[in-house]
């Protein structure tokens, strides 16, 4: 897994030579559906093109794509192995509503049923747990946007991001070595403003899946209207949380007087908050400067607990039990 996380800034520059076909359509929406570590992609697309786009863009992370889907929608498909029962569902229900379809995996039935039916199907390289591909499943989507003149995204914003990571990864490698040992046998929650929310997310589910541990994420400022209030009990675990709350250097004033006033109010009942600040100098680069760091995060605390990151077997196991 760490030659995985090592390669990230590698597997983008890869993904984006990844050869694109785009259906030849001018869309009214955009529906992205996948699960896991083949759905996030969608998160940091869709949060990237908010203020860009001037179509909707969903994440579906069910069995069916939303009632509006039709014709002049262009369907998303995406998983890894080209198995998941949920994407093929999803890919089912697409093609009954007329939506265009692109396919994007590896391998699998999504990729005969694309084949069959005559829709675009992106390969991407094979060997990787879904969830370290996030390259490949991630800048294939920004391209097809692009190519369909939906999305206004620059080569140069994807090329900070492959010089920022490439040129962090040390530093993040020896902030996540010393962070993993003071995490170990506590709870982790991750905040962030709704920028942030795919690293947030992403962190949460790489400490899942890597680490074998539980975690939880929630989103600035709507965590302020419940769970704020839920800092009081049971103290005893509380105490044995650790809160990190990921931000901009960017975050205008409203936002760092909400998320200080926040600090104050719950820091007594807490652990141990710790601040994590994204770098760069577009919105990608933040939000992929903080996945670098939550996924050698995850990786050092599987190799605290002992643990292999690799395997992710309950799920597995379910996946097979589902089949019966």
């Amino acid at each position: 897994m760490l030659e995985i996380i090592d390669k990230l800034p590698k597997d983008i520059t890869d993904a984006l030579k990844l050869p694109i076909e785009a259906p030849d359509i001018t869309p009214t929406g955009v529906v992205l559906g996948g699960m896991g570590g083949s759905a996030i992609g969608g998160d940091i697309v869709k949060t990237v093109a908010k203020g860009r786009m001037r179509i909707p863009f969903e994440v579906v992370r069910e069995y069916e794509p939303p009632k509006w889907t039709g014709q002049q929608v262009l369907a998303v498909v995406v998983s890894y192995s080209g198995n998941t029962e949920e994407a093929i569902s999803f890919y089912l229900k697409a093609r009954k509503a007329g939506a265009s379809i692109v396919v994007i995996t590896s391998n699998g039935e999504l990729e005969n049923l694309a084949k069959k039916d005559k829709f675009p199907c992106i390969k991407v390289p094979k060997g990787y747990p879904p969830r370290g591909a996030i390259a490949y499943l991630t800048f294939p989507v920004f391209r097809i946007l692009k190519e369909l003149k939906v999305l206004d995204i620059k080569e140069k914003e994807f090329k900070e991001v492959i010089e920022l990571l490439e040129n962090s990864k040390e530093v993040s490698k020896g902030w996540a070595k010393e962070m993993a040992k003071r995490i170990k046998e506590k709870i982790p929650f991750v905040y962030a403003e709704t920028k942030l929310f795919p690293a947030a997310r992403r962190w949460v589910t790489q400490l899942n899946e890597n680490s074998k541990t539980l975690a939880h994420y929630a989103v600035f400022p709507e965590l302020d209207h419940n769970e704020l209030n839920g800092w009081y009990n049971p103290r005893e675990i509380l105490r044995r949380s650790i809160v990190f709350i990921l931000r901009s250097r960017e975050e205008d004033e409203k936002m760092r007087k909400r998320i200080e006033i926040t600090k104050e109010l719950i820091e007594a009942n807490t652990g141990e908050i710790v601040q994590v600040f994204s770098e760069g100098a577009c919105l990608l680069s933040e939000i992929f400067s903080l996945i670098q760091k939550g996924d050698y995060l995850s990786y050092y605390l599987a190799v605290e607990y002992g643990v292999d990151p690799m395997p992710v077997q309950r799920i597995e196991t379910l996946k097979e039990r589902m089949k019966e």
